[in-house]
């Protein structure tokens, strides 16, 4: 590395240092899509329903708050349209709370951000200190005495994404079968292991584009099917 390792600050210290980079990063993505009105604590929120996390008071717990202080942090977020709430189809007396495509938008934005700011860390590290990171993290997570996070499950995305920047976006082992993406920057995005059939893709950027194993049957870019364009003339 270029630097010599911060031995003379503490541990807490570099910890907050780094979350900062993480934060400032976020952010700067939310604003550019027009989301910079997320209250405190509403990103959490946000990207835990997006990854699938669909009991709030799960999320909640998990941010310590008290009922009162979720109660008006879920009322922002809708207020500012984020978050819709409807009657449970199931339950009229109880309230389901869903992302909204400005929701999704966000979500999106500050999934980029982390993204990128992970593959510039990883370049400038390598990819086995930042393996070894990640171990030294989930062990100071155990000596405070929780459990080390699961993976969430592969959510489905949303069915249509417009006018926004997923740039660098990652997408790893789900479905975006069905998939409009119009006016959208898809500039240096991944997709793995992940079904495109029957997306549709319009005014898009896609450069710097990598997909791989990826289930493309009716796909359509610019009107035209991927497959056939494929094919080998006969």
């Amino acid at each position: 590395m270029d630097q010599e390792p911060l031995s003379h600050i503490s541990f807490p210290v570099l910890l907050r240092i780094a979350r900062d980079a993480y934060v400032r990063a976020i952010r700067a993505a939310q604003a550019e899509a027009e989301c910079d009105d997320i209250p405190r604590n509403g990103t959490y929120v946000i990207g835990a329903m997006a990854r699938g996390s669909t009991q709030l008071a799960e999320i909640i717990e998990e941010l310590g708050m008290s009922k009162q202080a979720a109660g008006q942090l879920v009322d922002t977020l809708v207020l500012r349209g984020y978050l819709e709430r409807a009657a449970d189809p199931e339950d009229r007396r109880r309230l389901t709370l869903t992302l909204t495509e400005r929701g999704e938008a966000a979500a999106a934005a500050t999934r980029a951000a982390i993204t990128a700011l992970d593959a510039q860390l990883t370049e400038r590290v390598g990819a086995e200190r930042m393996a070894h990171t990640r171990e030294t993290l989930a062990a100071l997570f155990g000596l405070g005495g929780g459990a080390a996070p699961e993976a969430p499950a592969a959510k489905p995305a949303a069915r249509r994404f417009e006018r926004q920047r997923l740039d660098s976006a990652t997408y790893k082992d789900c479905s975006l079968a069905g998939v409009t993406f119009d006016n959208v920057n898809l500039s240096n995005a991944a997709f793995s292991n992940v079904s495109l059939k029957g997306a549709k893709l319009t005014n898009v950027n896609l450069s710097g584009v990598d997909i791989t194993n990826a289930n493309i049957a009716g796909l359509t870019i610019f009107g035209r099917d991927i497959q056939a364009l494929l094919k080998p003339a006969t």
